[in-house]
């Protein structure tokens, strides 16, 4: 059983326990008929588990329903989450806003919401942390009421603009998401699962790049002084 186990665990990214933040808004904390139901993050969870074994890592849920990617980055998301949890501060975060700003009013501007989400990708560099970013997925029902489809325009231009800032190896592409609510703007059970799925790629390649802690090393010893022979 312990072979089996060690070639199961042997493609596990990161040697050391790693905790892993999905910060966001509701799709984030998995809301779902006036609920957080199904929040991606524990489904996330289960396939580290498979691969790398029970409790190796840790993905916490960090989803506030109605929030924006501006509202984020003023409040230091990135910096209060590793502030609070120094012991074992997060080495990666999962980043999924710009929902709530497209749909704002007054609008915000698809470059300040790319701005947002770039002060927190840098706050996650400075505390030596990584940091990727979903795609805003569509909106069935806000999309189908906006006149000549300019809030659909205007996702397809957010999601270009986070694609050419971050690079694809640090985005997760959220396109192909299409199980929603009846509300057109939340995801089912089935589409949370989904998107844990579309997420564990770039968060295993994404843990590869995170630094290991800094271990204190114990001092070297003193040489011992030789003892010259008796005459």
């Amino acid at each position: 059983d312990c072979l089996r186990a060690t070639r199961a665990h042997r493609g596990c990214p990161g040697r050391e326990k790693m905790r892993i933040v999905c910060l966001g808004d509701s799709l984030t904390s998995g809301y779902s008929h006036g609920e957080d139901k199904y929040p991606y993050g524990s489904i996330l969870q289960k396939l580290l588990d498979k691969e790398c074994g029970k409790g190796k890592h840790e993905v916490i849920t960090c989803g506030n329903n109605g929030e924006t990617a501006v509202s984020m980055a003023k409040r230091y998301a990135v910096t209060t989450e590793i502030a609070e949890r120094r012991r074992l501060p997060p080495k990666l975060f999962i980043i999924m806003a710009g929902t709530n700003d497209l749909l704002a009013y007054p609008q915000i501007e698809e470059d300040k919401i790319v701005g947002a989400l770039a002060a927190m990708v840098d706050a996650a560099a400075v505390e030596l942390a990584v940091a990727v970013v979903c795609t805003v997925p569509r909106m069935p029902a806000p999309e189908d009421r906006s006149p000549e489809y300019a809030l659909t325009k205007r996702r397809y231009r957010l999601n270009e603009l986070i694609v050419e800032k971050f690079g694809e190896d640090r985005v997760v592409d959220t396109s192909s998401l299409d199980a929603f609510e009846d509300d057109g703007l939340h995801l089912t059970k089935r589409g949370y699962a989904e998107l844990a799925k579309l997420v564990y790629p770039v968060c295993r390649a994404a843990m590869k790049r995170c630094r290991p802690s800094k271990k204190t090393t114990a001092p070297a010893p003193a040489p011992t002084p030789k003892k010259e022979a008796a005459p």
